[in-house]
């Protein structure tokens, strides 16, 4: 028997009884949505959000999009390493050769794909994905371009905090 054969074939007490039940379901769901819409909207921002209790800001950022290649340590000796064809940067130099002065402006063009750099890929693929916005953007897609330009200001703020005298 179907479950409207069954419906049709129950008592009127019966059938309140199960619609009334349906209701607190749905009541139920709809209360579990409304609180899951509003933790998602109080939340810190996304951006944030995955970074690791007590880990300098911006790190967890950098070890998912940069680590692979300049290791955790960020001295270019990731674990891909042995494939590249062209060893990657000592990111914890580039203020030493810059004069002392941590060049913000550069990592940000290098990591919104403005400034390309062979060993990144292009301004449409880049070794990254889509991350920050880059290259969806050059692909004809719709990025959130302030959740892209705080992901990279995090790694710049982190790359920034790591470099050595």
């Amino acid at each position: 028997m179907t479950t409207n054969t069954k419906r049709f074939l129950m008592l009127p007490r019966q059938q309140s009884k199960e619609v009334g039940q349906m209701t607190l379901r749905s009541n139920n769901w709809l209360m579990l949505t409304l609180m899951t819409s509003a933790m998602a909207v109080l939340s810190s921002h996304p951006a944030l959000a995955q970074q690791s209790v007590g880990a300098p800001p911006g790190r967890g950022s950098y070890i998912r999009n940069c680590g692979a290649c300049h290791g955790d340590d960020a001295k270019g000796d990731g674990a891909y390493n042995a494939e590249l064809k062209v060893k990657p940067a000592d990111l914890t130099q580039l203020a030493k050769k810059s004069n002392g002065t941590f060049p913000s402006a550069r990592v940000e063009r290098i990591l919104d794909g403005s400034e390309e750099i062979p060993g990144h890929g292009s301004r449409q693929k880049p070794v990254w994905g889509h991350e920050f916005g880059a290259g969806e953007e050059a692909a004809g897609g719709n990025v959130a371009p302030t959740v892209a330009r705080e992901r990279i200001q995090l790694i710049i703020r982190y790359l920034s905090s790591i470099q050595e005298k």
